[in-house]
C-alpha cells in the first residue's frame, strides 16, 4: 500500500526508503525544483566596517531573490508597518540553498548584487534567518 510504513520504512510507489531519507530526498527535491526555475545570479559581497571583509572573499551564487510583491510572507511584518510600506521601501528577500551553498555566511550590512535583472540593483543586508534547515534567508533593505 503506497505511503505505508513497515518496519520503519515508508514504502511508496513499491520502493522502500527509510523515512528520513525520504524526508530529506523530497526536501532537498522541492528546494532544487524551485531553484531550478527561479534563481538566480546573486553576487555576494561581504562588507566588514563599510568595506570589504577580506577574511570572506566575494563569490556569485544562484539564489531566490524575491522583491517587490513576491515578498508576502516570510519577512517580519512588525512595528505596526504594512506590507505594503515596506515593500514600497526598497525591502526583499534572498534565500539560499544550504545544500548547494553550506559555506555561505552573511552578516548584516553585506551587499549583493543581482546580476540577471535590469540594471544589476544592489540590495543590502538587514536581517539573517540561519535556522531554517533548507534555506539561509536574508532580509534586504535597497542599496
Amino acid at each position: 500500500m503506497p505511503g505505508r510504513q513497515r518496519g520503519g520504512r515508508a514504502h511508496s510507489m513499491g520502493i522502500a526508503m527509510p523515512i528520513s531519507s525520504s524526508f530529506r530526498a523530497a526536501r532537498d527535491a522541492v528546494v532544487s525544483g524551485v531553484d531550478q526555475r527561479f534563481a538566480e545570479r546573486i553576487r555576494l559581497s561581504p562588507m566588514k566596517n563599510e568595506k570589504a571583509d577580506p577574511d570572506r572573499p566575494q563569490v556569485v551564487i544562484m539564489a531566490v531573490l524575491r522583491t517587490g510583491d513576491e515578498t508576502a510572507g516570510p519577512l517580519d511584518v512588525s512595528g505596526g508597518r504594512s506590507l505594503h510600506s515596506r515593500i514600497a521601501a526598497g525591502k526583499a528577500a534572498l534565500y539560499i540553498d544550504r545544500t548547494e551553498y553550506p559555506d555561505i555566511v552573511l552578516r548584516k550590512k553585506d551587499k549583493l548584487r543581482a546580476l540577471d535583472r535590469p540594471g544589476e540593483p544592489v540590495f543590502e543586508v538587514s536581517t539573517v534567518d540561519d535556522r531554517n534547515h533548507t534555506r539561509l534567508i536574508a532580509g534586504l533593505n535597497q542599496a
